[in-house]
């Protein structure tokens, strides 16, 4: 998908109409840092603000230099937009600043129906879209979530592949920086099937998600 094109269409109305999904969804990550794994009391908030994305390549933490009107609560998270692809169809993404080697919780009951696991590279700029590593999943409602920012083989050494039922909660992959970012993240996305819209040249639409707690 050509990023020029949706930015050529980012402003139209139909992207910004606040369309809110069907479904309540999970966190896709531990409510917190030591249900991940983490051995600390501290919030994700407090770690977001205490992690060094990368000592060589950009030594800051994962909250340093986001503007602050692209950087957000989302209850126990630090959040961030980014007006750079969080546009048009993906107008709704919502990234979730944890670090690398967090695990990802399936948001919803759902299946596999798309996997790229096999990337390792990272890098700030559309160039590195094409090293992303993500996962679609489709849920009974009819729409689907898409976890982006992978790391490499993490869904299928839990056994998972394309086709494989998942259940809500659900480990489902790890953090780790791939394709077009600049910290550790992970994009979370909630979409639908647009395809009858003829005013949508992408056929699909980013819906604002709502989350519950388990």
């Amino acid at each position: 998908m050509n990023m020029d094109e949706i930015r050529k269409v980012a402003n139209h109305p139909m992207w910004h109409d606040g369309e809110r999904s069907v479904l309540e969804f999970c966190y896709p990550v531990p409510v917190t840092p030591w249900q991940a794994g983490y051995r600390t009391l501290r919030g994700w908030k407090s770690l977001a603000e205490r992690h060094i994305v990368d000592k060589k390549i950009a030594p800051y933490t994962l909250v340093d230099s986001v503007p602050e009107d692209e950087l957000y609560e989302m209850g126990v998270f630090w959040c961030a937009k980014s007006p750079q692809s969080h546009m048009g169809p993906f107008l709704n993404a919502v990234d979730f600043l944890v670090p690398d080697g967090t695990p990802i919780l399936a948001a919803a009951e759902g299946e596999i129906v798309e996997l790229v696991e096999d990337n390792t590279e990272w890098g700030d700029g559309d160039r590195y879209r094409d090293t992303l590593n993500f996962m679609t999943l489709v849920h009974q409602s009819g729409e689907l979530t898409q976890y982006c920012h992978l790391a490499k083989n993490s869904v299928s050494q839990l056994g998972l592949r394309v086709g494989s039922g998942i259940k809500q909660g659900q480990r489902i992959a790890t953090v780790g920086k791939t394709g077009w970012t600049d910290r550790d993240h992970l994009h979370f996305l909630v979409f639908r099937d647009d395809k009858k819209n003829l005013e949508n040249p992408f056929g699909f639409k980013s819906l604002v998600p709502r989350f519950t707690l388990l």
